[in-house]
């Protein structure tokens, strides 16, 4: 004779699977974070690897931010800006490399910025190079856009304040992935790493606009 479940048992198994799937759950949406993080890390070393291979062909010299130049804050320039992503594109060749996958604006974006502070600079005169950042996340405006494709303090690399769309929390597990001008990638926790320093008196810290090395400017000192 064929018995069926009963009520009980039936009860029982569901809340059995919804707890199951409470405790998986969030182990499964922190592994996909990682994993998104861990493509960022992938983007940013490509992008750095496009970097220095820029200035091997550049006398050693980085691509400037923009070549028109301006202050981030002062509006779009009415030329055309041909940013640092134009210019190195042709040693990195996919547009996708510069999207972070968890960039809260989705695809499409820009995720990534040039210091101001490295822009236009012969990678000889860094006196620590492992330690000068050369690109940071931050991006809400496409390939090629002037707006935002540099960035000169803590507060738009570390909380994004200020920037609509962006949450005041950090990208990867409350924190940001950084490529250096030696080329190695690292992620930081929301507070510490490279921009939580401060080099010159009267800076706050993380400013990244004054390109010389300690006291008058904001480069880390050699190590």
């Amino acid at each position: 004779m064929r018995r069926g479940f009963t009520l009980i048992e039936l009860l029982v198994v569901i809340a059995i699977i919804s707890v199951l799937a409470s405790i998986l759950f969030p182990v499964f949406a922190r592994a996909r974070s990682k994993a998104r993080g861990t493509a960022c890390q992938s983007n940013m070393r490509q992008l750095g690897i496009a970097l220095q291979m820029y200035a091997d062909d550049a006398d050693e010299i980085m691509p400037l931010w923009s070549l028109v130049g301006g202050s981030p804050t002062g509006g779009a320039p009415s030329a055309y800006p041909y940013t640092w992503d134009e210019q190195v594109f042709p040693y990195y060749r996919n547009k996708q490399v510069l999207e972070c996958p968890e960039n809260p604006l989705g695809r499409g974006f820009r995720s990534y910025a040039m210091p101001r502070y490295v822009s236009g600079i012969q990678l000889g005169r860094f006196p620590n190079p492992v330690a000068t950042v050369a690109l940071f996340e931050k991006g809400m405006y496409p390939f090629g856009i002037w707006d935002d494709a540099t960035g000169e303090n803590v507060y738009q690399s570390h909380t994004a304040k200020g920037q609509p769309g962006y949450s005041e929390v950090p990208f990867h597990h409350e924190g940001k992935n950084f490529t250096f001008i030696d080329g190695h990638v690292k992620w930081y926790t929301k507070g510490a790493g490279p921009f939580a320093a401060c080099y010159r008196a009267g800076a706050e810290p993380g400013a990244c606009e004054v390109p010389a090395r300690p006291p008058s400017g904001d480069w880390p000192p050699a190590g």
